[in-house]
């Protein structure tokens, strides 16, 4: 089947201060009635618009929910989430939830350069503050949500809402569910998670963080939750310089110090590394730093074209398969595939010489630690 994703039938994802579910994390939002939800307990995973979407995929029909996130990407050549799916067919449009993906708020401290103010409330005041980045080849819609985060009230983007309890319920009685992931924004900043981690004590939790934290509160949550299974997935994907440009508001220092906490409390930890063009540069030196020790997750940006791994000059293209060359491991095909791609457009080279510009004058930070022939080509 050409349409067909068993991730549909499986995940969800909440983002609990917009009232909005998502049917996969790349699927398009829908925003939950209270009343509905109230009336029918249970059901947060089977909505009458989830039922419709999954009936057209067995149909081997698009549904414009999974086309905004995967099939249009596909039709570009772009390898989307779908290829990840587990390879289950499941026949009936009514499902049972098994993998739950939770964003509590955006509440963060950082402005990673790849993130956004849907996921950041620093990202968010600093485009209120200074304005929209000029870039053409950004989907407006993801450009434009922090216009509807400010009309938001903030007592509204709270979780200590209806929305909040009837989720945890949800929660309670989804028997078939067995993971748990938590995002943010920063998690760890956020007091209701204590509320969500005791309604699953049985399942298996994960915590998707940029440790953009101080180190008092993640030590004080480390000891509170030894006896939990929960999972850190940590992201990052580049050193020194590089990891203060790419994950702006922390110190590389202060990061490894935190690693370490986390490692010494006895928690599982991985790394997600979000691989784009900018972080290349660097990889190999993330990669030798901790590979031995932890196990490092790729993920390719698909949503912003300016930051893809073959927008690259050919010196750091050549640097970067002489060291995958020596380490293979790493990651079999699919960080070399994304560099081999055909040279993306001059507008994507445009947009990215003008980030790189505008996010490194916004914040005061010397570019002197990129390579000379990567400036001279990006500016070219």
């Amino acid at each position: 089947m050409n349409y067909y994703c068993a991730t549909k039938f499986t995940d969800m994802y909440v983002d609990v201060q917009s009232r909005q579910v998502y049917n996969c994390c790349k699927a398009m939002p829908e925003r939950i009635n209270l009343e509905w939800l109230q009336n029918n307990p249970g059901h947060l995973f089977n909505t009458p618009t989830m039922i419709k979407d999954r009936k057209l995929m067995l149909d081997d029909k698009i549904n414009a929910s999974c086309d905004y996130g995967c099939y249009k990407f596909e039709r570009q050549g772009i390898v989307s989430q779908r290829s990840n799916a587990e390879k289950v067919f499941y026949a009936q449009a009514h499902s049972s939830l098994q993998s739950l993906d939770i964003i509590l708020s955006n509440d963060c401290r950082l402005t990673c350069a790849y993130c956004g103010p849907q996921w950041s409330t620093t990202w968010w005041r600093d485009i209120e503050k200074n304005g929209n980045y000029n870039l053409e080849t950004v989907d407006k819609r993801s450009q434009n949500w922090f216009k509807l985060l400010s009309k938001m009230k903030q007592k509204n983007r709270s979780t200590n809402t209806k929305f909040f309890d009837l989720l945890l319920r949800e929660m309670k009685l989804a028997d078939k569910l067995k993971f748990v992931n938590v995002l943010g924004g920063e998690p760890l900043l956020h007091n209701d998670l204590s509320a969500l981690l005791n309604v699953v004590p049985d399942k298996e939790i994960t915590i998707v963080t940029g440790l953009g934290v101080a180190s008092d509160r993640l030590k004080n949550f480390l000891q509170k939750y030894k006896s939990k299974k929960i999972r850190f997935k940590v992201s990052a994907e580049t050193t020194g310089k590089y990891f203060e440009f790419l994950r702006y508001g922390n110190k590389w220092e202060e990061f490894c110090d935190k690693i370490k906490m986390i490692s010494d409390s006895g928690y599982e930890l991985v790394f997600g590394s979000t691989i784009t063009n900018i972080s290349l540069l660097d990889f190999a030196n993330f990669y030798n730093y901790f590979n031995k020790d932890y196990k490092i997750k790729i993920q390719l940006i698909n949503d912003k074209p300016f930051f893809y791994p073959n927008l690259l000059d050919t010196q750091s293209k050549n640097n970067f398969k002489k060291w995958y060359v020596a380490n293979p491991q790493c990651d079999p095909n699919k960080l070399l595939a994304s560099i081999a791609k055909p040279t993306a457009s001059e507008n994507a080279k445009k947009d990215l010489a003008n980030f790189v510009k505008e996010f490194s004058r916004r914040r005061q930070i010397d570019l002197s630690f990129l390579p000379k022939h990567f400036i001279d080509w990006l500016y070219s």
